[in-house]
């Protein structure tokens, strides 16, 4: 792997962030704790890293009706603005629940759809600056609402950020390949786009026989046009750093050369992490430096470095969470993240969250003793690459080589 140094030629890279992400939230009990993404860019201002020559920090916009309109429907939206009226106290209170809102996961709160429509404008803006060629990396660390689906909202997810990011190169002529790497299966974006061959749909997550949405299994693997543009790698409980990293050589990687895609959108939820109070997944801290370095070469070299970037899951909002993102973009950005000590300004925020930071970045405190992957993990993949080998091959002839 090649990590880009910071003696090289600057990226254009656009981080898209603004306090105004943070009002998407539902409540201080909630798992889904908005301080995660200030405590991220605080980590990077702090560390000097937001300093990097070719970034530039620009503000969120809303997304309008129609582009919202590119994935979700009619009723829906117009319920997720009832929810907000009612949360307001403006309208009655109504039954939503068949719109997934209202719920135990998404509970409606004032600005229910201000925020999610900020949300999905913050990553269709990081998109557009890779369409228009000012940025060849863009992140947007408050999106990754993969849950949410054309219909109804789900899983913590109003609109669906990252689809609408990709309708949106889908519309000006470009190929995408989407990869999740959140411990829950990306089952709104895979829904959205099942049976639409222009997008690669890959997910890395924790088998849905014991973590919500209960989907992910690899015999869905697209439908209609789209057969064969889908890809699923369901994790046995516990696995690790290993059993991940193995998933990404030997099957995403694969199946995005295949592919060729013109840009490259990654969800990097950071619940794979042992320390997760709602997955089993068990990956240590040096999972996120390392898969950042895996995407930076895959990206340069097949779709010239165009990547979207999106956050996800984490709920250890006051340690774990920021420090996985700051390494994943750290890496991004050029940086050496081994042995980086957390400043001391950064943990003193961290415990004022909550949090019980070590004190260096990639420290992991408490790590459970993992097993590397078993048979039937290694079998299951095998399966996956031959399963994809053969669709690939019906797809773009016997001439591709791998999956």
């Amino acid at each position: 792997m090649n990590v880009r140094g910071e003696a090289d030629t600057p990226e254009p890279i656009v981080l898209v962030q603004g306090p105004a992400l943070t009002a998407y939230s539902f409540g201080e009990e909630h798992p889904l704790q908005p301080s995660r993404h200030d405590l991220t860019m605080s980590l990077l201002r702090d560390l000097g890293w937001l300093d990097t020559p070719g970034l530039t920090i620009e503000e969120p916009r809303p997304a309008t009706l129609t582009e919202l309109l590119t994935v979700h429907t009619l009723p829906f939206i117009q319920a997720v603005q009832t929810a907000q009226s009612i949360a307001k106290g403006t309208r009655p209170e109504s039954d939503l629940s068949l719109y997934g809102l209202g719920t135990e996961d998404n509970p409606l709160f004032p600005g229910i759809h201000d925020a999610a429509s900020l949300l999905a404008g913050a990553s269709l803006h990081a998109m557009q600056a890779v369409l228009d060629g000012r940025a060849i990396h863009a992140y947007n660390p408050a999106g990754g609402m993969h849950h949410a689906m054309r219909t109804r909202g789900a899983g913590f997810c109003i609109y669906n950020d990252i689809a609408v990011a990709i309708a949106a190169a889908v519309a000006a002529g470009r190929r995408v390949a989407y990869i999740d790497l959140d411990a829950h299966h990306g089952d709104g974006v895979q829904a959205i786009f099942y049976d639409d061959p222009r997008v690669l749909t890959i997910s890395v997550h924790e088998s849905g026989r014991f973590l919500f949405p209960g989907t992910g299994e690899t015999k869905e693997t697209g439908a209609g046009d789209g057969a064969g543009a889908c890809l699923n790698v369901p994790l046995p409980m516990v696995a690790g750093t290993e059993h991940i990293l193995l998933a990404f050589d030997r099957i995403v990687a694969p199946a995005v050369r295949a592919y060729r895609p013109d840009i490259v959108v990654a969800q990097t939820g950071c619940d794979t992490h042992h320390a997760d109070p709602l997955t089993d997944l068990t990956a240590g801290m040096e999972l996120y430096p390392a898969l950042a370095a895996r995407l930076h070469d895959l990206v340069h070299e097949v779709s010239e470095g165009r990547w979207l970037i999106v956050g996800g899951g984490g709920y250890d909002p006051a340690d774990v969470t920021p420090r996985a993102w700051t390494a994943f973009f750290g890496t991004v950005l050029g940086k050496e993240t081994a042995d980086v000590v957390l400043p001391e300004s950064w943990r003193r925020a961290s415990r004022a969250k909550g949090g019980d930071p070590p004190l260096h970045l990639l420290d992991d405190p408490g790590r459970p003793v993992t097993r590397p992957p078993g048979p039937s993990f290694l079998s299951e993949l095998d399966d996956i690459e031959a399963g994809a080998l053969a669709l690939s091959q019906r797809r773009f002839g016997p001439s591709v080589a791998g999956v």
